[in-house]
């Protein structure tokens, strides 16, 4: 007997639910295949859009598409979909996060997702191959370019000239920007502006090429940011699909689906829940975020589990939902961690301890932080696009507000816990 032999005997606690592993664990689209994505995906309204559009692209139309949605809503999912639907059409499919930073970082961080692999696919034509080999050699050193120099509407019609050239091949092909809210986090308005300049020519000169389809998935305050600061680029997005909170009835079939997949002799059972429970967690805890449901709901049978608890009731749902929140709290204070930056680390000190978190409007701040409105505004949109802020529009008035399940996080992690307990 080793002194793992204990441990390893506990990954057998499930089986009281005759489930071998949670099947709350896969959450984010990279962690699942395609199969699997199938079989646990519960169709919307949004699902049908995305259809509709595909179906134009297959019959040689083209088509630029957004999926609006907060972290967690299934953006991902449905791009990972969108790419795989594609490349069964043997496609040209491109997958690129792209980073924040200056227009340089992102133009070889799209080139790059474009024209290495087309110079690594053995089914492209040598014309294609030595044209990505072209385009690649003159992007791939683009941070060494003085400012002065750089051309953002020239970058942005190169890349449409390669899907050009791929669909004068006839050949079906597709982009797929995945995090666009990474974008916003440049230091610079300026930059952010010269980025989406970049996409602007890329969609004017990719708009009608037979058999292309551009898809952004972003979080609505990164859009609306977008809209804000170059409404050329949003315009030319001829299809907005955004993602809305999932209904009690969705929630419990994401359930049913999830648990069919795992422990496919009970299909369509909820065992351990019930509707009861689910509708709970959705409402109360998750607020309609798939990702957050399937979180807590892993959380609350894990717990449940190691306390022999053969159904899961309302009752048996706090110590659950307690375990959650010390997990993910966990995880959103690493992220804050690597993400404030100082000056960030002061304008939430002010909101949270001498603004009770908020709303507030940037100009009330701006004296008491020896800020010029301007910058102050960027740091403010900035945070809203980065999920840390709930920004609300009222006319010409802007006011931002933590939102209110990072309130704790933040004090936390500035060391306000005493003034945020005491308000």
């Amino acid at each position: 007997m080793s002194i793992y032999d204990d441990m390893l005997s506990e990954d057998n606690y499930l089986t009281k639910y005759d489930l071998k592993r949670n099947p709350f664990d896969k959450i984010s689209a990279e962690s699942m295949t395609a199969e699997e994505i199938v079989k646990m995906h519960v169709v919307t309204a949004a699902d049908k859009k995305i259809a509709s559009n595909l179906s134009t692209i297959l019959n040689s139309g083209s088509a630029t598409v957004a999926l609006i949605g907060e972290y967690g809503s299934g953006k991902s999912i449905r791009a990972s979909s969108i790419k795989e639907t594609l490349m069964r059409k043997d496609a040209f499919v491109f997958y690129t996060k792209l980073p924040g930073g200056t227009p340089g970082i992102v133009t070889y961080a799209l080139f790059e997702s474009v024209c290495v692999p087309i110079m690594n696919n053995d089914k492209a034509s040598d014309e294609l191959r030595d044209f990505a080999k072209k385009l690649w050699e003159k992007y791939r050193d683009i941070n060494s370019i003085p400012e002065s120099k750089f051309k953002p509407y020239e970058a942005g019609e190169d890349l449409a000239k390669i899907f050009k050239k791929i669909g004068d091949q006839d050949i079906l092909s597709g982009l797929i920007i995945d995090e666009f809210e990474e974008i916003i986090e440049a230091s610079i308005q300026r930059e952010i502006r010269k980025t989406f300049e970049i996409l602007r020519e890329y969609f004017s000169h990719a708009v009608g090429i037979p058999g292309h389809i551009t898809v952004i998935c972003s979080t609505p305050n990164a859009w609306a940011s977008l809209k804000e600061i170059h409404p050329a680029v949003a315009t030319r997005v001829h299809v907005e699909i955004e993602f809305k909170p999932v209904t009690d009835k969705i929630a419990i079939e994401i359930i049913r689906k999830r648990l069919t997949a795992f422990r496919p002799e009970k299909p369509d059972s909820l065992e351990p829940f019930d509707e009861e429970v689910i509708s709970k967690v959705n409402k109360k805890y998750a607020t309609g975020n798939p990702r957050m449901l399937l979180l807590v709901l892993r959380s609350i049978l894990d717990v449940a589990a190691q306390n022999d608890v053969k159904k899961i009731g309302l009752d048996a749902i706090n110590d659950g939902v307690e375990f959650a929140r010390e997990k993910l709290k966990d995880a959103q204070s690493e992220r804050i961690k690597q993400i404030l930056t100082p000056k960030m680390r002061d304008i939430l000190e002010v909101i949270i301890s001498e603004k009770n978190g908020g709303p507030i409007v940037g100009t009330a701040l701006s004296d008491e932080l020896g800020m010029d409105q301007g910058n102050l505004s960027r740091y403010l949109n900035q945070m809203a696009a980065l999920n840390f802020l709930n920004k609300n529009r009222d006319g010409r008035i802007v006011s931002f507000e933590i939102k209110p399940e990072l309130r704790l996080i933040f004090a936390e992690e500035l060391g306000l816990t005493a003034d945020a307990e005491q308000e």
